[in-house]
């Protein structure tokens, strides 16, 4: 603290003095780190690098003139517009949840065409022979086996089983990625 000014546990004067050496037109809103580096110089208080954080956080010229470092995101690739009822359907499971009759999971599986939503509770450690039969009993019976189902990434879909069961089926597969509601926000909306 040698050669710095202590700074009394005032929070009008450390405002002020915040104000004076960021606002400023001979200054021109320096940035946290800018302004840090000169603070350490000259003064001292305790919790001064979080009061100058915040103060430069809430500065609206300073978010306005903010550069932004991260990479722009990407196109969004929606998906193809269904043809037809239950030619493509897509699945997905909403867990954990709390637990119901021994139940603590939902596969949610959508007909992209029709909004048709069908809500089956199951356990969260679900199989693949257990997704299988949820397939098999409440959408093969009642409709008709899809062209096209649409997953997310996890291992229950992802996996040579479900691979090769659409593959004798002559179905098309096609994977998405978890928790990105740009590619299937359908699904996605139904889940929230």
């Amino acid at each position: 603290m040698k050669r710095r000014i202590y700074v009394p546990n005032s929070k009008k004067i450390k405002e002020d003095i915040l104000k004076e050496n960021h606002d400023s037109v001979d200054v021109e809103h320096p940035g946290q780190h800018r302004m840090m580096e000169f603070f350490k110089r000259t003064y001292w208080w305790p919790g001064l690098k979080e009061n100058i954080k915040k103060y430069v956080q809430e500065c609206f010229k300073c978010q306005q003139n903010k550069v932004q470092y991260q990479k722009k995101a990407g196109e969004l690739h929606p998906l193809d517009i269904s043809q037809g009822p239950w030619q493509e359907i897509s699945i997905n499971i909403i867990r954990p949840l709390l637990k119901s009759n021994r139940m603590d999971a939902i596969v949610v599986i959508v007909d992209r065409f029709t909004k048709i939503i069908r809500l089956k509770a199951t356990i969260m450690n679900i199989s693949l022979e257990g997704i299988t039969k949820i397939y098999r009993d409440d959408i093969w019976k009642l409709y008709r086996i899809p062209r096209k189902i649409l997953s997310n990434r996890r291992p229950q879909f992802a996996s040579k089983f479900i691979e090769e069961l659409t593959k004798a089926l002559g179905m098309k597969r096609q994977l998405l990625t978890a928790y990105h509601p740009q590619i299937d926000s359908q699904t996605e909306r139904i889940n929230q």
